[in-house]
């Protein structure tokens, strides 16, 4: 049986970021995944550069922290 305290214990500590927290977020891990900044690596995330490579787990750590910035 689950109940009302139980179900708000699965989700403990979260915090919203503002807009300028989530580009700052999404900044930092490319240039440490990638070496490149957020904005960068959207230019050459549109221009497909990522494409075929399922094995750029760094890329893949940056593009799912996309929606963030979008």
């Amino acid at each position: 049986m689950t109940t009302a305290h139980a179900t708000e214990n699965l989700v403990p500590n979260v915090q919203e970021l503002s807009v300028e927290e989530s580009a700052e977020l999404f900044d930092a891990a490319a240039r440490r995944h990638l070496g490149m900044s957020g904005s960068e690596f959207l230019v050459s995330w549109d221009q497909g550069r990522f494409a075929g490579e399922p094995e750029c787990v760094e890329a893949m750590s940056v593009a799912m922290l996309i929606p963030l910035v979008r």
